[in-house]
């Protein structure tokens, strides 16, 4: 089974036009940065876009582990080189934390203390964190979006290229 990282830009179409993604956009600074991510265990791709289980967590919201449909325009995905062992340890993770609650003093103190303030309840880029740190990779376990996207950089590679729209 494969296993990607799902990221959503600040300018995504599928974001609410809402001041918590302002205030998540302006925390990851620089230009158009990463802020929402789900980890995906991809049960099939197609020209249309990535099916599979995503884990992840919306602002309110409780941990979820559920079959998604992923528009290769709208999101960045990057691949996880792991073993299957790994991806296994990875979704057994994600299944253990399922109906978890957000992590609302966390996500509001993240830009500023940089830590996991909480052992049972997350925001998103901490879920995927944890999910990554159980197959065995090493990651700060409460990063920004963003800088989740760039921390993994090296530990994973671009994928499903998105489908662009030549104009001449």
């Amino acid at each position: 089974m494969k296993m990607l990282l799902a990221f959503l830009a600040s300018d995504s179409e599928l974001l609410e036009s809402h001041i918590l993604n302002k205030a998540a956009a302006w925390a990851g600074g620089g230009n158009n940065p990463m802020i929402h991510v789900e980890v995906v265990f991809v049960d099939r791709e197609a020209r249309e876009g990535i099916i599979g289980r995503s884990c992840s967590i919306h602002y309110g919201g409780k941990v979820f582990l559920e079959q998604k449909r992923f528009s290769r325009s709208q999101w960045r995905f990057r691949s996880v080189s792991a073993s299957e062992a790994q991806v296994q340890k990875a979704l057994k993770f994600c299944g253990d934390h399922v109906g978890e609650g957000f992590n609302k003093t966390g996500y509001f103190l993240q830009p500023f203390a940089g830590m996991r303030v909480s052992s049972n309840t997350w925001f998103c880029s901490e879920i995927v964190a944890g999910a990554l740190n159980a197959a065995g990779m090493e990651v700060a376990p409460s990063l920004h979006p963003d800088k989740l996207f760039k921390a993994v950089a090296d530990l994973t590679s671009p994928d499903c290229p998105r489908v662009v729209t030549m104009k001449f």
